[in-house]
């Protein structure tokens, strides 16, 4: 073995390593007040990472190495440094990516970031945007690459000592694979590294440091969704997904109402001052409306993205797996949804959201749920006139047009609008810009516009014959940027605002503490109209006395459980990370050492919930009448 093919192995690994480490430090350095830890800590997770940069490594870039014992110049030699230099820059980019598109998801990329990109027309219209927004890390992809390019034009340039000796290529090569065996394990591991290996870094809020974005990808990357589980019986909760509905509020006086469903995109509690307890606002109107209404104060959402939030809202259906259930295998499935429940009721539905065709897949998911009617940017009047250049219709044009079709639609009807202008690049229009506060992150001025549509848009229903007999339900689809330390948390990430307005009953107003989620919004809506058949859903009614409240999600391939002032972290096979709220909001302290803390009972209503949330994704048995005959 010559010292030439060890210079230009070495030479390789360690340019490979260091770009992979250096978008790690962008990763940080553009997210640091998510990653509060001292300098010890971070050195851990920064050590860490080399394991998980081993596998992206023996993956992606195992067939240069493979080739390089016999590398001598030439075509062969140009075209396999040039699949490095490719290869390798496809992961800094997925690394790049992440360090902005984790403010809006809050973990590691997966292949779903695939779909995203690629799942309407939205990304051509948003690319030039993003490019504009974040040149920056263009900047540092581009420095990056060429640097890149310059060490490996100058570590190929070494010679060989043999080229001539097949013999010796050979011998060189079986260093190389039992390298590559040793990195697709990330170490010396007893099984090979899985996304969850990143718990090891302490504190866990530091694992999205250690993993990096090619990493997850290859792990997610033709995946099943959803595993099969199947507890002992012994350690899981008895528990039904099924609804039977009971009187326990007194609801008839909503009998017949006719129900809007405003999804805010983007509206995190922490915008809004009458929630937030910051002092400071970015929704003057919501709060004065709030005053008026029912508010649960700790309102979440059960996932971060859009996608998401639209099944757990519209249907009760959380997302609990790598993919959204609306783009997953399971789409398919039948489902008890707001609109086909509400049906039976003589309820006309409709989804209105001015995006682009198929924006976010809300058509073909409206088409599952069974609404009556799709509305978006191709039925406005004016789509092009009104259009904000990225998304679709800006918030009060697209929600002015919502009264004058509910004008024209039979009564009771039920509609879901999904507003659009709070989301990136937060496109004000013209008229709108400079009225609201600009706030310290980009987002806030929009919200403030979306604010001032809502404001519009309920002085203009408030004049209209339905209005009086309309439940209104004010939420969000996730939350986004964030600068406060509260609302980045475990818990404080999925904080949202779960408030019901209906201008002629005096039974929805106040405000209680009491957990909720957004997959109990379909049940409560049922239970405010009086709803009186059985239905599947996986939440419960925030009116339902014998459900404390809990909030379910599905993040750093773990599940993740709230309820009982407790947050608890589940791989699937064991807690891993065990938090009081109570006693520690900021979640500093992992008590899964500590032998004195119970959590028993919160685990085995996760066992419980998860294995029936498997079974019936698993045997389309979403419905009342699929449940119970699989039950027999």
């Amino acid at each position: 073995m010559n010292r030439f093919f060890w210079k230009r192995l070495i030479g390789s690994l360690g340019v490979a390593f260091l770009s992979l480490q250096l978008t790690r430090l962008l990763f940080y350095l553009n997210l640091r007040s998510y990653f509060e830890a001292d300098a010890i800590e971070l050195l851990h997770a920064f050590l860490i990472g080399f394991e998980f940069d081993m596998v992206t490594i023996a993956y992606l870039l195992g067939p240069f190495f493979l080739a390089l014992p016999f590398l001598k110049g030439g075509k062969p030699e140009l075209l396999a440094k040039w699949f490095f230099l490719i290869m390798l820059a496809a992961m800094n980019l997925l690394n790049c990516i992440d360090a902005e598109f984790f403010k809006f998801t809050a973990r590691r990329s997966t292949d779903d970031l695939f779909e995203f990109a690629f799942l309407s027309d939205d990304i051509f219209n948003i690319a030039p945007n993003l490019v504009g927004h974040f040149w920056y890390l263009i900047v540092v992809f581009g420095i990056i690459s060429l640097l890149t390019l310059a060490a490996m034009n100058k570590i190929l340039e070494t010679g060989s000592d043999h080229p001539k000796l097949m013999m010796i290529h050979s011998l060189n090569l079986l260093p190389i694979i039992a390298l590559l065996v040793i990195f697709s394990r990330g170490g010396f591991h007893p099984i090979p590294l899985s996304i969850i290996d990143a718990s090891k870094v302490s504190p866990p809020h530091l694992n999205s440091i250690a993993l990096s974005t090619p990493f997850t990808i290859i792990k997610t990357l033709g995946k099943p969704e959803l595993p099969v589980f199947e507890f002992d019986e012994n350690e899981i909760a008895d528990l039904d997904p099924i609804v039977y509905p009971d009187a326990v509020i007194d609801s008839t006086s909503l009998k017949g109402s006719n129900v809007v469903l405003l999804i805010v995109e983007s509206l995190s509690t922490e915008y809004v001052g009458s929630l937030n307890g910051l002092g400071v606002t970015y929704t003057p109107f919501l709060d004065s409306l709030f005053q008026h209404s029912l508010v649960f104060e700790n309102g979440h959402a059960n996932g971060h993205r859009s996608i998401e939030g639209i099944a757990s809202i519209a249907a009760s259906i959380p997302t609990l797996m790598y993919e959204p259930y609306t783009t997953s295998r399971y789409a398919e499935n039948n489902i008890n949804s707001l609109p086909s429940l509400l049906r039976k009721n003589g309820y006309h539905s409709s989804f209105m959201h001015g995006g682009n065709k198929n924006s976010m897949n809300f058509e073909s998911f409206s088409s599952q749920a069974d609404y009556d009617l799709f509305y978006d940017r191709d039925d406005y009047p004016f789509p092009d006139k009104h259009y904000d250049g990225v998304w679709g219709i800006s918030d009060h044009y697209m929600l002015a047009q919502c009264i004058e079709e509910y004008n024209k639609y039979p009564k009771p009807f039920f509609s879901t609008i999904f507003t659009l202008s709070s989301h990136h690049p937060y496109t004000i229009p013209e008229d709108y810009q400079n009225r609201f506060p600009k706030g310290t992150l980009p987002i806030h001025e929009s919200i403030g516009y979306a604010d001032q549509s809502l404001r519009e848009f309920f002085q203009k229903a408030s004049k209209t014959e339905w209005y009086q007999n309309t439940l209104f339900v004010i939420t969000a689809d996730h939350t986004s940027l964030s600068e406060h330390d509260q609302f980045q948390t475990k818990d404080g990430s999925l904080r949202i605002p779960i408030v019901f307005f209906h201008p002629n009953d005096s039974i929805l107003t106040g405000s209680t503490s009491k957990l909720v989620q957004q997959i109990d919004i379909m049940p409560t809506i049922l239970d405010l109209l009086d709803f009186e058949s059985p239905y599947f859903a996986f939440g419960k009614s925030a009116f339902d006395t014998t459900n404390s409240g809990f909030s379910i999600a599905f993040k750093h391939d773990q599940y993740q459980l709230l309820r009982n002032d407790q947050l608890i972290c589940f791989d699937g096979n064991k807690v891993s990370i065990i938090y009081d709220v109570v006693s520690d909001p900021m979640l500093h302290y992992n008590l899964i050492e500590d032998s004195a803390v119970n959590y028993a009972d919160n685990e085995a209503f996760l066992k419980g919930y998860i294995q029936n949330y498997s079974v019936a994704l698993n045997h389309n048995s979403m419905t009342f009448e699929a449940w119970s005959e699989m039950q027999k």
